[in-house]
């Protein structure tokens, strides 16, 4: 016999909770349930990864049972914890369920949370500044200095060449001569930076995190990604994953 797993999972802003089974490794079922969120399911818990970000809920192994009593065990923990998650016909006791209002598939859309759910325009757009360091070089010729709101900026002004804003940046650090200026560093990047994402498709505001490590985190990729940044760097020119990408 097989050994299965019931386990609670637990939206940390709200308490609500879920409670599953499986004979899956944990770590297995949690991506299982983050795919079928992205899938757009329609069931509670996968709705509420949409409206309140992965980042903001937990899972925990609540026992082990031979895979036979599994089923029997799981309405146990369920008429215990009483999931608001969990899909009404798994209760104890099942309530009559209201008739279902029909609504045109058309108007069907992601169950975001409704504060997210703006108009895209010129007052919700961000401009793509706060991604890099504000940093001031000196003319050693001249003696004039100049800030920039980054590495970038200050590359294509002095070089001409945007690209050579790493051997800038570096030489800001530790306050050091590249290019024939000395630069320094004016504002350390010490805070997160909140970012959002506009459907490309809608034009309305989908989807904020408070970092773009937390929209790597819920939405999947590589914790070094550079398809967001690059949206980031191009407000309204770059998509990743179907969004537009803005500081705000």
């Amino acid at each position: 016999m097989n050994r299965g797993i019931i386990y609670l999972i637990l939206n940390k802003q709200t308490g609500e909770k879920y409670v599953g089974n499986t004979t899956l490794a944990m770590n297995k079922e949690w991506v299982h349930h983050i795919e079928r969120s992205k899938r757009m399911s329609s069931e509670p818990l996968h709705k509420a990864f949409r409206e309140y970000g992965v980042h903001n809920f937990m899972i925990k192994e609540l026992d082990e049972y031979d895979d036979t009593c599994l089923d029997n065990k799981l309405n146990e923990w369920i008429n215990k914890y009483k999931p608001e998650y969990n899909p009404i016909k798994e209760k104890e006791v099942i309530q009559e369920k209201p008739k279902p209002i029909p609504t045109p598939v058309v108007k069907e859309k992601r169950n975001y949370n409704a504060d997210n759910l703006k108009p895209f325009n010129e007052h919700t757009r961000g401009n793509g500044k706060h991604l890099g360091l504000k940093i001031r070089g000196k003319n050693l010729q001249t003696g004039i200095c100049k800030d920039y709101d980054s590495a970038r900026d200050a590359a294509t002004d002095v070089t001409g060449n945007p690209n050579a804003n790493g051997n800038i940046l570096n030489a800001a650090r530790k306050y050091r001569i590249a290019y024939g200026h000395r630069w320094q560093i004016l504002e350390e990047k010490n805070k997160k930076k909140a970012v959002f994402g506009v459907n490309k498709r809608t034009e309305l505001i989908e989807v904020r995190y408070e970092s773009i490590a937390a929209a790597v985190r819920d939405l999947g990729g590589s914790a070094y990604n550079t398809d967001i940044v690059r949206s980031l760097r191009n407000p309204g020119k770059y998509t990743w994953k179907g969004y537009f990408w803005f500081f705000g």
